[in-house]
């Protein structure tokens, strides 16, 4: 029964895995167009995917885009979380539910809303609703994050630095904190991979001037067939890669993640 179950997974993983494979794999061709397996091994679509400004400008501005929502993110969702964790009062798994409700509704849904009422009130800068956009799509990745973290740590560690004589606010920056400093980068981690990754918020909040690179690799895909966009596709995977084992590295992201 193992035996089958093994089996059963590695296949179930072969399925996932296959598409990716397939990308990376076609990147390193040295034809016009993406082939599977390639007739020959060549790096020239790396090169012509960094010299192509479509896309280098693009990923300049997805990474201020995920850093500044993930900057405004992280203190907004770590109060919330602390009062949902720490502070009994009415309401607070209803509180709990809304804030996480981004989760579950779908990002299209969530683009257009945000679009309407950005036009409701006026605000016709694109990076200021961008980083908006981001903002609320990220936090409650870093709330449900930060929630999971702050329940594993005991309270009664706070209680005894405030019994001692320390502040809340010292108790929390000296003794909670440093206990929540694995979950929180886990947290950061999350939402910048989000942010970075996003497509239907920033379809509709994005400009000519003002694309992201996911939005890039769409109008490029939209009229040229080439490696390029896989050759992109490969450097994001290995970033996104790179990232999850140097959070495993540094914090533990098994162990953040209650595993």
């Amino acid at each position: 029964m193992s035996r089958l179950l093994r089996v059963i997974v590695g296949c179930v993983a072969l399925f996932i895995l296959a598409p990716i494979i397939v990308v990376v794999v076609a990147s390193f061709s040295d034809t016009p167009s993406p082939e599977f397996p390639p007739r020959g091994l060549s790096l020239r679509w790396y090169a012509h995917a960094l010299a192509e400004t479509a896309f280098t400008d693009s990923a300049i501005n997805s990474l201020w885009l995920a850093s500044l929502a993930t900057l405004i993110a992280t203190p907004i969702a770590l109060a919330a979380a602390y009062a949902i964790v720490r502070i009994p009062f009415p309401g607070r798994d209803g509180l709990q539910t809304f804030l996480l409700a981004p989760l579950v509704v779908p990002s299209i849904v969530i683009g257009l809303a945000v679009l309407l009422a950005f036009s409701g009130l006026g605000v016709r800068d694109v990076g200021l609703r961008l980083v908006g956009a981001h903002v609320l799509i990220t936090f409650p990745y870093m709330v449900r994050t930060i929630i999971a973290s702050l329940a594993r740590i005991d309270a009664v560690t706070e209680e005894a630095a405030l019994t001692l004589g320390a502040s809340p606010l010292r108790a929390f920056w000296h003794v909670t904190l440093p206990l929540l400093r694995p979950g929180l980068i886990a947290g950061m981690v999350f939402a910048f991979i989000v942010s970075f990754d996003n497509v239907s918020l920033s379809l509709f909040l994005a400009s000519a001037h003002t694309n992201t690179l996911p939005l890039a690799i769409l109008n490029y895909a939209e009229y040229n067939f080439d490696p390029s966009v896989a050759a992109v596709s490969t450097m994001l995977i290995a970033a996104s890669l790179a990232a999850a084992l140097l959070l495993e590295r540094l914090v533990g992201l098994r162990r953040v993640v209650g595993g």
